[in-house]
């Protein structure tokens, strides 16, 4: 199972190819080949799933993608996404079509999310953190008391 978290800003070369922390490389690598699965993520950045962190929300997707809402979705996600190697020097190829859906040109910043990273340009991860109207304190609040409310052995936390 991946384990991704931090933010790191790295510059994207001519090629659509990027740094991946040396964290995020000990993540992908102990789940599988070096294979990411990137893909439209919400508020406008990408999701990089590693291959076996993809493999695994696929058979929940496989689940779920009937009907009108289903068909979109199956359509605009999984229609545009697209398996990235990283590289001998840890870096990773997106396609260049990939990357200017979601604007990212010359940087990237990029956020662990537990089993994904998001890959975001930097002007609208900063404008997305700065419209924020909700306190971190509010957010904690709201996960703990969620966490309270679902029952669970203590080992879970």
């Amino acid at each position: 199972m991946s384990h991704f978290m931090g933010t790191f800003r790295h510059a994207v070369d001519r090629k659509g190819r990027f740094s991946i922390a040396s964290q995020h490389v000990a993540g992908v690598a102990a789940s599988g080949d070096g294979v990411f699965v990137v893909a439209p993520g919400p508020e406008g950045c990408l999701d990089a799933y590693p291959k076996d962190e993809w493999t695994r929300r696929e058979r929940i997707l496989r689940s779920l993608l009937g009907g009108r809402d289903g068909r979109y979705y199956s359509r605009v996600i999984i229609g545009q996404a697209r398996e990235c190697q990283l590289d001998g020097h840890n870096r990773i190829l997106v396609p260049p079509e990939i990357l200017a859906r979601a604007g990212i040109t010359n940087s990237v910043v990029i956020v662990g999310q537990l089993d994904h990273l998001e890959l975001w340009p930097p002007k609208a991860y900063d404008a997305y953190l700065a419209a924020q109207t909700t306190t971190i304190e509010d957010v904690i609040e709201d996960v703990d008391a969620r966490r309270n409310e679902r029952p669970r052995d203590r080992r879970d936390w």
